[in-house]
């Protein structure tokens, strides 16, 4: 579960890389998976009803051969993050997971906005 102090490292990371202004608006992506295509497909539209807009879905790398396919959900959205907006966020995205029966919430990334 990524943390409030994970997302202070976060945070310090990426002032050092100094490749993004983080007190301007970002693309951020969000990403949740599942074994299950057809139950992130349906997910998806309870997300863009909250304002999220949908990228892409993904097969998942495995690890090992035997091991179930699984896909990744990327939704986005272009906001500028405090520590504690994001924090609230994925707390909200676990919960949100959990709610709709998703394997899992597995975090976020972030851009520039092109």
């Amino acid at each position: 579960m990524i943390n409030r102090e994970t997302i202070i490292n976060f945070y310090e990371d990426l002032k050092k890389e100094n490749d993004f202004n983080i007190d301007e608006k970002l693309l951020w992506s969000y990403f949740f998976l599942d074994t299950n295509k057809k139950k992130l497909q349906d997910f998806t539209v309870k997300l863009e009803q909250l304002g999220y807009k949908f990228e892409s879905i993904f097969e998942a790398e495995k690890i090992n051969e035997e091991d179930d396919v699984e896909y990744y959900l990327q939704v986005i959205e272009i906001q500028h993050h405090t520590i504690d907006s994001l924090n609230d966020l994925n707390m909200m995205f676990y919960k949100l997971a959990e709610v709709n029966d998703i394997n899992h919430y597995d975090g976020f990334d972030v851009g520039n906005i092109e």
